[in-house]
């Protein structure tokens, strides 16, 4: 009998081993980004010698494909949710060892939870900790003041109005990209390259972004493009506005060379779409940054943001009120709570201002004016 009990004791602790080495490693990695805030020079070297290395074979796999792996692999998910509790429950109530197969699936949640963590932190987590890329950039956003933010709408609005008759539009008089959109997801990696030149920190390897084929849909979700860092796949919605197509892409393959950080990301695709040398690249970069600084205008000086106003082109509205119309239709609770969903992702990822930090790209607009535009 002391034997028996013995072994049972055994076999109690062998399981909780078990879970306890299938468990460590996922729960490890998970804290890393939390080790590393206050050691960026750290994070730095890893964003730039070590990510590179370890993405690259999956972003090469995944640009053999045309189609967007994230998409078959959710889709999938979502599909066989169901069927696979059904059968799960099924096989509990057959089963005439239930605690063993309680434990064993409990052991494969845990394995798939650190393989899950691992991925994460290798592929986006540890980047989120990397310094700002306004401090790599030289960035000063804290000393601009009203008359400055004035001065760099009007600059954003009189280039705009050199580049937006040179697009082409739509029998709606709305611009549409100067090739197919196909071509425009292949060309988001060179559009980074170009800005790269300037600055080698977005630097990185060739991706194919990838056009989502449900993306009529996933506009429920008033989401625009996806890193899926499981693949290091750069998604996109492509039924968006086709004015709002450029920067997207360039913003999704920034997370791909390691810009993990909202704000830095759009940062990057700003830069990158006006160092492209396709018009529509740069038209999508330049009205994409004026409609944040005109908000801003708005709040500061309503005198001057209409002033400023007045001095849009007609192109540039149609299209601004073609991208009202069409999210317009998608407001309800989807996009209510995908937002929600999303601010406690980018907080729990260390980004206190969660989905605020899309927005704050105003001031580092106004910084680079002054230091790479007016400055140079």
């Amino acid at each position: 009998m002391l034997q028996g009990v013995h072994m049972k004791k055994s076999k109690i602790i062998k399981r909780i081993l078990g879970l306890v080495i299938a468990l460590l490693p996922g729960i490890m990695f998970f804290y890393i980004p939390t080790f590393l805030q206050n050691n960026t020079a750290v994070s730095e070297y890893y964003a730039i010698h070590i990510f590179p290395v370890l993405s690259r074979p999956f972003q090469f796999v995944s640009s053999l494909v045309p189609v967007s792996l994230t998409e078959i692999v959710v889709v999938f998910a979502a599909c066989s949710c169901l069927l696979w509790s059904i059968l799960i429950i099924y096989r509990l109530i057959r089963s005439e060892h239930k605690k063993e197969y309680i434990y064993r699936f409990i052991l494969i949640l845990s394995v798939c939870f650190s393989v899950t963590a691992i991925l994460f932190t290798l592929f986006h987590g540890i980047n989120y900790t990397r310094e700002p890329l306004e401090s790599t950039l030289s960035l000063d956003a804290s000393k601009w003041s009203e008359d400055d933010l004035d001065q760099v709408s009007v600059w954003l609005v009189r280039i705009m109005a050199e580049i937006r008759p040179t697009l082409q539009e739509d029998e709606n008089g709305c611009m549409v990209l100067d090739t197919s959109i196909s071509r425009a997801l292949s060309d988001g990696s060179a559009a980074m390259d170009d800005a790269a030149v300037v600055f080698p920190v977005l630097s990185g390897s060739d991706v194919l972004a990838k056009p989502v084929a449900l993306s009529h849909y996933w506009s429920y979700t008033g989401i625009t493009g996806m890193y899926f860092p499981f693949l290091c796949e750069a998604n996109v919605n492509i039924d968006i506005p086709e004015s709002q197509l450029p920067i997207t892409i360039c913003h999704e393959i920034s997370h791909t060379r390691g810009i993990a950080r909202e704000q830095d990301a759009n940062l990057a695709a700003f830069l990158a779409c006006i160092s492209s040398e396709r018009l529509d690249f740069q038209y999508s970069g330049y009205q994409f940054a004026l409609i944040y600084c005109l908000n801003d205008l708005y709040s500061a000086d309503q005198a001057d943001y209409a002033s400023v106003c007045a001095l849009i082109p007609e192109g540039v509205i149609r299209d601004w009120s073609q991208n009202s119309a069409y999210w317009k239709q998608f407001e309800g609770p989807v996009q209510e709570t995908s937002t929600e969903i999303n601010d406690s992702y980018l907080q729990a990822n260390l980004q206190e201002e969660g989905v605020q930090s899309y927005g704050r790209v105003t001031d580092l607009i106004i910084d680079y004016y002054f230091t790479y535009v007016k400055g140079s």
